[in-house]
């Protein structure tokens, strides 16, 4: 597993942890510790997918998230204990908060799994792997229409060829996936209406962003990277941005 710290601007410490694991590569051996580490709620999840191959990934992708929220916050993996809020984005429950909030995301696709964490800003990872895409051309086409607002389709059919465009949507969907999951709105079928890839003729690696509000909710910016990711994927990250003085 490998990792890598992404600074964010705004306070002086803060940043966000990413990890990257390729599932396929555990042991037996390794596999067994991550699974000692899982509760009863999660075997029981584990034991409900029809695929061993899904088993094991959802077991090692979730041994491997207690793994890193237990070194960050010096307790026992198995000791963790999580909270999920409405549409089901799960949290480490306040009885471990330390006076900081460890916020977590986590994605997985086609045998590898990144992770993201960050003190006390909400933070949302996608990875996505090409191989989701390798369908007609008609089928990419009706996908970008569900996905991408009405400028951001225009600027994709624009791309010069079927790969430029193949590239462009996978790094729109990942980064609206990673929005998404920061909030914890479970927005999948909204994403047209959040502009996040208008940048695709001339992509740019980070991007920072301010959305309207829902009714009830105050204004936030935030910040959205592509990140660095196996041959044949493409991964996003979302997360809050927050000043020192209001952090």
């Amino acid at each position: 597993m490998s990792s890598a710290l992404l600074q964010l601007p705004g306070t002086s410490e803060g940043g966000a942890q990413i990890w990257t694991a390729h599932l396929e590569a555990l042991s037996p051996v390794e596999l067994g510790e991550l699974s000692a580490s899982l509760n009863s709620a999660e075997h029981a999840r584990a034991a409900r997918f029809h695929f061993e191959r899904d088993r094991r990934h959802y077991v090692a992708s979730r041994g491997l998230l207690r793994r890193l929220l237990a070194a960050a916050l010096d307790t026992p993996a198995s000791a963790l204990v999580f909270e999920y809020g409405a549409h089901g984005k799960p949290a480490i429950s306040a009885a471990f908060s330390q006076g900081r909030t460890l916020r977590f995301n986590i994605s997985h696709s086609a045998g590898w799994a990144m992770f993201a964490l960050a003190w006390d800003r909400e933070v949302g990872i996608d990875l996505e792997s090409a191989t989701r895409l390798k369908r007609d051309a008609d089928g990419l086409a009706g996908l970008a229409a569900r996905v991408l607002s009405a400028r951001e389709l225009a600027i994709w059919q624009a791309l010069p060829d079927a790969g430029a465009r193949e590239a462009a949507f996978l790094r729109a969907w990942t980064r609206k996936e990673a929005y998404a999951k920061a909030t914890g709105q479970g927005i999948f079928d909204e994403l047209v209406g959040v502009e996040l890839a208008l940048d695709a003729a001339v992509p740019k690696s980070s991007l920072t962003f301010r959305l309207s509000p829902r009714e009830g909710e105050s204004t936030r910016e935030w910040a959205l990277h592509d990140l660095p990711a196996p041959d044949g994927y493409a991964a996003a990250l979302a997360v809050e941005q927050r000043s020192e003085k209001n952090a």
